[in-house]
């Protein structure tokens, strides 16, 4: 599957674009063995403190974390990309067929920023409706970024997919009040198969209902962005995925690991940066100019 000309004036107008199919099982394979290990690891953190009687060894993939949480009282059980640092997951943050989807969005010179996560949704949870635009510095807020939004299993209302608002980034205003203060409009239910991608611009609203299911909802919420632009967490490492104009420049894994140990042990929480009070006009770019970026 490949980006198409539909599929950019769909998310030129709409706000979000879905491509259907972009990803296959063996592409996203490694990434669920990773998290497979390292709910193993939580799993037997947790018995070995005492706060499980059972490693929940039987259980699949999709139920396991949520057994667990559901005895030891804990909801954040899962430690974040950054945190694990495993290679299969930052072999996938720069799948070359991931980034063929990215790259006709944000131009040839292609990273992903730290605020990228792996997301299992637990049951009964929700997300209040937001823009992915608020989650920055006042530096970076007006870079052109993408939202990757990525299921590792099929997606619908019950389990609580994504809903998001079409249309509203061409208002060009960022709505900084989390889950407040956003334009009441007509919602889109985006129900997805295991190995869809969507593309996400970060001026649409969106959230999701609660999982009404026993299993957790997993899934990968990733921003990538042009190389050379300032990162909205700083004090993260970017993972340059692809640099057409200096391949040389791509992020090593040995690098990217360290990068993050290190920031990690300066900077061991999210820094949560200071947001206007009230809606504003954004100023950066809303799209790709093609025309530049096939000189």
């Amino acid at each position: 599957m490949h980006v198409t000309e539909a599929h950019l004036d769909f998310y030129k107008e709409q706000g979000y674009v879905i491509i259907e199919g972009g990803l296959s099982d063996a592409d996203l394979a490694p990434i669920i063995e990773d998290h497979i290990h390292i709910v193993d690891e939580v799993a037997r953190d947790l018995y070995d403190r005492g706060q499980v009687a059972d490693l929940y060894e039987r259980e699949p993939f999709t139920r396991r974390l949520a057994r667990l949480s559901a005895e030891c009282g804990e909801v954040e059980l899962c430690p974040d990309i950054g945190f694990t640092r495993r290679r299969n997951t930052f072999d996938f943050l720069r799948n070359a067929r991931l980034v063929d989807l990215i790259e006709p969005f944000i131009g040839s010179e292609v990273a992903c920023n730290p605020v990228s996560h792996i997301r299992p949704k637990m049951p009964s949870t929700d997300v209040p409706f937001h823009q992915d635009a608020i989650f920055t510095t006042q530096e970076a807020k007006d870079i052109l970024q993408v939202t990757v939004w990525i299921p590792l299993v099929d997606v619908n209302e019950e389990n609580g997919c994504l809903e998001v608002q079409p249309g509203v980034h061409r208002e060009r205003t960022v709505y900084w009040s989390f889950g407040q203060g956003l334009p009441q409009t007509e919602k889109a239910v985006l129900a997805m198969k295991k190995g869809d991608v969507l593309i996400m611009h970060k001026l649409t609203p969106h959230g999701s209902g609660p999982n009404e299911t026993d299993e957790v909802r997993w899934s990968l919420d990733l921003r990538y962005q042009q190389t050379d632009a300032p990162s909205p967490r700083p004090e993260w490492p970017n993972l340059v995925a692809r640099s057409r104009r200096d391949p040389a420049s791509e992020t090593a894994y040995e690098d990217w690991r360290a990068a993050w140990a290190a920031a990690i042990e300066e900077t061991p929480a999210q820094i949560r940066y200071p947001r206007p009070s009230g809606p504003l006009p954004y100023e950066g770019e809303s799209f790709l100019d093609q025309s530049e970026e096939n000189v």
